[in-house]
C-alpha cells in the first residue's frame, strides 16, 4: 500500500506546476491556466429549516473529461480543504458529500466526480438572522494533468423556507448509514497500526472500495485492499501518522464506507 500523504498533496502539487510546469512536455490541456475553464462553482442558497440549521448547496460543473475528489481522495487524488473563517453568523458548517465514483490508476486508486454535482452544506447560524457565507475552497482538478484550484465562495444566505429540490436531491444521494455488525482489528505497525475491518453490508456492485476515516486531520489512511465474502466484506489498509507522536484511535470513532458501482453504504463505529 503506497503510503501518501496528501495534507500535504494540494500544496506539492502546486509547488511541482510553478517549479517545472515550463519544461515538461505536456498534452493540450496542460495549456489550460485558468481552472473557470474546467470547473465553475455557484452557491444554491438554499432554505432555513424549523431546527435553525441553513441547507445551502455549491454546485459544481465540471468540463467533459475532468474530474475533481471526494472528502476521502483515495492515494491517487487530492483531498478538498475547506476554510470558513470569514463568514459571519456562522457557528459551523457540515458538508454533506454525495456517493462519489471509485477511479482505479494502476495500483492505486481515487474517489470522486467526473461530472457535475452538488455538494450540500449544513450550516448552523448564531442567531436567526442572514448567514454571510465566505470562504475557500482548495481542490484538485485532473484530466491528463491536475491543476490545484483555489475556489472563492461568497453569498448571503436569507433566513428563507422554500425548499430546493436539487439539494434535497443531492442529501438524497449520500452514503446510506446503516446500523450493521463491524468489527475492527488494530495492530501496531512502523509509523502507525494496520487495521483489519469486517463488515456485514450488502453488496453495492460487482466492484467494491472500503474506505476507512478517522477524525483525527494528522492520521492518514491508506487505500484498503478489499475482498467479499458472501455478505461479509473485509478491508486492510493503515494509519499512519504525518509527523511526530504517537497513534490513537478510538474504534467507535472510525467510519467505514464501502462504495461500489450500483451505490454506497456507511457504518459508524466498530468494535474489537
Amino acid at each position: 500500500m503506497a503510503r501518501i500523504y496528501p495534507r500535504f498533496a494540494f500544496a506539492a502539487l502546486t509547488a511541482a506546476l510553478l517549479a517545472f510546469g515550463a519544461g515538461i512536455p505536456r498534452p493540450a490541456t496542460a495549456q489550460i491556466t485558468d481552472v473557470s475553464q474546467v470547473m465553475e462553482l455557484e452557491v444554491l442558497p438554499g432554505w432555513r429549516r424549523a431546527d435553525g440549521v441553513h441547507v445551502a448547496g455549491l454546485r459544481i460543473t465540471l468540463k467533459p473529461g475532468w474530474k475533481t475528489y471526494w472528502r476521502a481522495a483515495g492515494a491517487a487524488g487530492i483531498s478538498p480543504q475547506m476554510n470558513w473563517r470569514g463568514s459571519d453568523n456562522m457557528h459551523s458548517v457540515t458538508p454533506m458529500w454525495p456517493t462519489p465514483q471509485v477511479f482505479r490508476q494502476g495500483g492505486s486508486l481515487s474517489i470522486g466526480f467526473d461530472r457535475d454535482f452538488i455538494l450540500p452544506l449544513l450550516i448552523a447560524p448564531r442567531d436567526a438572522g442572514p448567514i454571510r457565507l465566505n470562504g475557500v475552497l482548495d481542490v484538485g482538478v485532473c484530466a491528463d494533468i491536475c491543476l490545484p484550484a483555489r475556489l472563492s465562495v461568497a453569498a448571503v444566505l436569507e433566513p428563507l423556507s422554500s425548499v430546493d429540490r436539487r439539494i434535497e436531491a443531492a442529501l438524497a444521494d449520500r452514503p446510506r448509514r446503516l446500523r450493521a455488525a463491524a468489527r475492527c482489528q488494530l495492530r501496531p505497525i512502523e509509523d502507525g497500526m494496520s487495521v483489519t475491518g469486517q463488515i456485514d453490508v450488502p453488496r453495492q456492485g460487482t466492484s467494491e472500495t472500503v474506505v476507512f476515516e478517522v477524525p483525527d486531520p494528522t492520521i492518514w489512511v491508506t487505500d484498503a485492499d478489499t475482498v467479499r465474502q458472501g455478505d461479509r466484506i473485509t478491508g486492510v489498509a493503515e494509519m499512519l501518522v504525518m509527523g511526530e507522536g504517537e497513534l490513537s484511535v478510538d474504534r467507535s470513532d472510525i467510519l467505514i464506507t464501502v462504495i461500489g458501482d450500483r451505490g454506497a453504504v456507511e457504518v459508524m463505529g466498530c468494535t474489537g
